[in-house]
């Protein structure tokens, strides 16, 4: 007679399901956790930037912040002690969780927020009660709050954190808060309106995301502008970078908006976006506004990737890595070059020595294609939007030459400056960075060490070149029309000086 290894009272499909769901619910909870006492450590790293004994401790080198020294002199008005130490502190925090000191700024912020402001949300987080995405939501809801009515408010509203979703429980509260602010609404909606700006975010996959911070009526009234538009556009017309005229089996991409594959009717979205982008690109505001005005992109091309006998790609400036094609298409309407690598015949100077403090403009330009960004502990901001340091001080007998140049932030260089941080600079631009608390990072040039972030050469199709032979001279390229700008590095490996 058969038998079964049912348990009598049991629903087996329960049983398998909850087998999983369990421990997941106990995993949220441990992540949870994990989230709260990393709140309290950066609450108390900023704490620690509030002791004097610290603050002390946190001060740079004399002779490098005196004033006799051209650096430091360049960079304005030092930091006072307590801007000193919360630099210091958020790039502590970014060395360690590999992040942006700017992002690791914010959470160190928010976490003496979150400990002191909102103790009652923390003490449910480590329970496990809630998660971090209500932690969150209850962060940006309060921002500027007056801190007399949050206790009030957390007590009301922390029940519905413990019940609903992180998105249910934003909107619930929200309304609660609006009958609670002691602000009328227009003084604070005339104070966010100040605050408004665009922001970039690079994504995957050679794309991005330009986000503006409007008014929610211009914002609704701008969306509601392109749907309209959307509906009037042809479906099946060509986009970026493409020949109107030439519009074929050939001229878009895989979803019918790109510049290569077969051509297919956009979508809504797609003639949404595609509006957006024409109209900033090439649209008159008031008076003229933008008229004459196009945007400027720095482009890095390998030689051969231009030439079509490779496919790496091509490096934009503040991005990435963009597809081959569309950098092909950028540098084929330059109408003008100007280097950046050199041969040696060109005679780019890569020291001045003593000779001079301030480094000629060939120097410079080498400096923006090596080293790309900011040098800074995780900094991103770009080469030419930074500044260049001397690693050993001039007024110490630095040399000005590529080995003891680096491009930094302002942010960054006056850290470097007037905090007790040290860096120390390595072949290629190597740069590592000491913090105070005896924690060592090096950044390094995006292509010092290619065997080391990326052992694998590129595949390059074609014939190869002969041995010993050398590719086109890098250069940017001011271009007439949508002014970008594009440089041509030779192959990987050391730059041919």
């Amino acid at each position: 007679m058969a038998t079964s290894d049912a348990t009598p009272g049991v629903d087996p499909i329960a049983a398998a399901i909850s087998a999983v769901i369990d421990p997941l619910i106990a995993n949220e909870k441990v992540i949870a956790a994990g989230y709260a006492e990393r709140t309290r450590l950066l609450a108390e790293l900023d704490r620690l930037g509030h002791d004097p004994r610290i603050i002390a401790g946190l001060c740079g080198d004399p002779v490098e912040s005196g004033h006799n020294d051209p650096d430091t002199g360049a960079h304005g008005p030092a930091w006072d002690d307590e801007e000193l130490a919360r630099r210091c502190m958020a790039a502590e925090a970014a060395g360690a969780l590999r992040l942006k000191a700017s992002t690791a700024g914010i959470m160190v912020f928010n976490a003496v927020r979150l400990t002191d402001q909102l103790p009652q949300f923390h003490q449910a987080l480590g329970r496990g009660s809630i998660t971090w995405g209500h932690a969150l939501k209850m962060l940006d809801l309060t921002d500027g709050v007056p801190e007399e009515i949050l206790p009030a408010f957390e007590a009301k509203v922390l029940p519905a954190a413990e019940k609903l979703t992180s998105t249910q429980f934003v909107r619930v509260a929200g309304r609660i808060l609006e009958r609670m602010h002691p602000v009328p609404l227009q003084t604070r909606a005339d104070a966010g309106f100040i605050t408004r700006r665009l922001v970039l975010r690079p994504d995957a996959d050679g794309m991005a995301w330009l986000n503006a911070y409007l008014k929610a009526e211009d914002a609704q009234a701008i969306y509601d502008r392109l749907s309209r538009i959307a509906t009037t556009l042809d479906t099946d017309a060509s986009t970026p970078g493409a020949d109107p005229a030439s519009t074929g089996p050939t001229s878009t991409g895989p979803t019918g908006c790109g510049p290569t594959g077969s051509a297919t009717a956009r979508t809504k979205d797609q003639r949404r976006a595609d509006a957006y982008r024409d109209l900033l690109l090439d649209g008159v505001g008031p008076a003229g506004l933008g008229h004459g005005i196009r945007g400027t992109v720095h482009l890095t091309v390998p030689a051969l990737t231009l030439l079509g006998r490779s496919d790496e790609p091509a490096i934009l400036e503040g991005y990435g890595p963009i597809d081959p094609e569309a950098a092909r298409r950028i540098a084929g309407t330059a109408t003008s070059w100007s280097r950046i690598l050199t041969h040696p015949e060109t005679g780019c100077r890569l020291s001045m020595g003593r000779e001079q403090y301030a480094p000629p403009a060939d120097m410079r330009r080498y400096l923006d294609a090596r080293d790309q960004t900011c040098q800074g502990i995780g900094c991103t901001r770009r080469a030419t939007l930074s500044e260049i340091d001397h690693t050993r001080p001039w007024n110490t007998g630095g040399p000005t030459d590529v080995d003891n140049l680096v491009k930094l932030c302002k942010s960054c260089h006056r850290l470097k400056h007037q905090s007790s941080f040290t860096t120390n600079q390595g072949p290629g631009g190597a740069l590592t960075w000491t913090t105070p608390a005896g924690k060592t990072y090096t950044s390094a040039p995006t292509h010092t060490d290619p065997t080391t972030y990326d052992p694998a050469p590129y595949p390059v199709s074609g014939d190869s070149p002969p041995p010993g032979a050398t590719t086109p001279a890098a250069s940017p390229t001011h271009l007439g029309g949508t002014t970008p700008e594009a440089s041509v590095p030779s192959p990987p490996g050391p730059p041919p000086f």
